[in-house]
C-alpha cells in the first residue's frame, strides 16, 4: 500500500442539474479512510459566479486562494484542479 497523507485538498467545477450549467467552484477538503483505502470528502466550500458578479476568473482566484490557505492549515497536499495524483 502507498503511503498517504491524511488529508489534501482539490477543486472541482460546480454545475447546476439537470442540465449541467457550470455555476462555480467547490473546494474539497478530502480525508483519506485506511479501512476502504480511498479518499471521503471532509467539507466543501462554493464559489458561485453569482457571488462574485458573474466573473469565473474572480471566483476561480478565491477558491484557489483558499485552497492553499487550507492545505497551509491542515499541512496537506493542494492539488488544486488536477486530482489525477490523489487517486493513484
Amino acid at each position: 500500500m502507498t503511503e498517504h497523507e491524511e488529508y489534501c485538498v482539490s477543486i472541482r467545477k460546480s454545475y447546476i442539474m439537470p442540465d449541467h450549467t457550470l455555476e462555480g467552484y467547490t473546494v474539497t477538503l478530502w480525508r483519506w479512510s485506511s479501512p476502504d483505502e480511498t479518499w471521503w470528502y471532509a467539507a466543501t466550500r462554493d464559489y458561485l459566479f453569482a457571488d462574485y458578479n458573474g466573473s469565473r476568473r474572480k471566483a476561480l482566484r478565491q477558491a484557489r486562494r483558499d485552497a492553499r490557505k487550507l492545505a497551509g492549515i491542515f499541512n496537506c497536499t493542494n492539488h488544486d484542479t488536477n486530482e489525477e495524483g490523489m487517486w493513484q
